[in-house]
């Protein structure tokens, strides 16, 4: 659902509050801010994306099809980045699917006028270099913490990224959303999740959870949280 009749909060999206004023002042009139609803399907495997969108307060879940249905969910887009990263690489389509996990705002524009920009302009390509650089870094991280590290410091890690993605304390996933994330069964993160509510780091229930204590949350991730954000911290500031 678009919201031309707001102003654009595009400064709540970290990647597009680093564009330079005439860059960003030259795409203003073809940002348009939209309202996304949980599990609905921005990107769709194998067919023309037609925008790229960053995220406000939503967070968006980038989804790999299996040939027997199944699905694996490899990452997730909050307000840090953008959804589309295809479409800079000369590739508009792609085999995974992007869905909306946490319903909310965010920002969309063409994706052929964002390539357009992106080709012409040297401090656009710079940004979204580094930017896909942090993607490669994020997808690289998690195949190595799916495979080494507990589920307990895996599912703390991934309740800081989605905090950070949408920028607040509260969220709205369901065990099932972590388990298929985490790659384990919904009872895995029921039994965890109910451990670090025991130790008061978070609350939670059915579709809902809200983190409590972030310092010891910390603690309990693993160091994949916090090489992650340092290296985003590095590029972007």
């Amino acid at each position: 659902m678009s919201t031309h009749q707001q102003p654009l909060q595009n400064k709540q999206n970290r990647l597009l509050a680093g564009f330079p004023s005439e860059e960003l002042t030259a795409l203003h009139p073809h940002l348009e801010q939209v309202s996304l609803e949980h599990g609905q399907i921005i990107i769709s495997p194998d067919e023309p994306i037609e925008f790229v969108y960053f995220p406000l307060n939503s967070l968006l879940s980038l989804v790999t099809l299996m040939e027997n249905g199944s699905t694996v969910e490899s990452g997730c887009i909050g307000r840090e980045g953008m959804a589309g990263v295809p479409v800079l690489l000369d590739a508009n389509t792609t085999p995974m699917q992007t869905l909306v996990q946490i319903p909310g705002q965010a920002v969309r524009i063409k994706a052929g006028i964002i390539k357009e920009a992106f080709d012409r302009s040297s401090a656009l390509q710079k940004i979204f270099h580094r930017y896909i650089h942090t993607v490669i870094v994020v997808g690289s991280q998690s195949a190595a913490c799916n495979r080494l590290h507990q589920i307990e410091a895996r599912l703390s890690r991934w309740l800081l990224m989605s905090s950070d993605g949408v920028g607040s304390e509260e969220l709205h996933l369901t065990h099932e959303f972590l388990a298929t994330m985490l790659g384990v069964r919904r009872s895995g993160v029921s039994e965890t999740a109910s451990k670090l509510q025991g130790r008061g780091l978070i609350s939670y229930r059915r579709g809902h959870i809200q983190i409590l204590n972030r310092k010891n949350l910390e603690t309990a991730a693993c160091e994949c949280y916090g090489m992650v954000k340092a290296e985003y911290n590095r590029l972007f500031g």
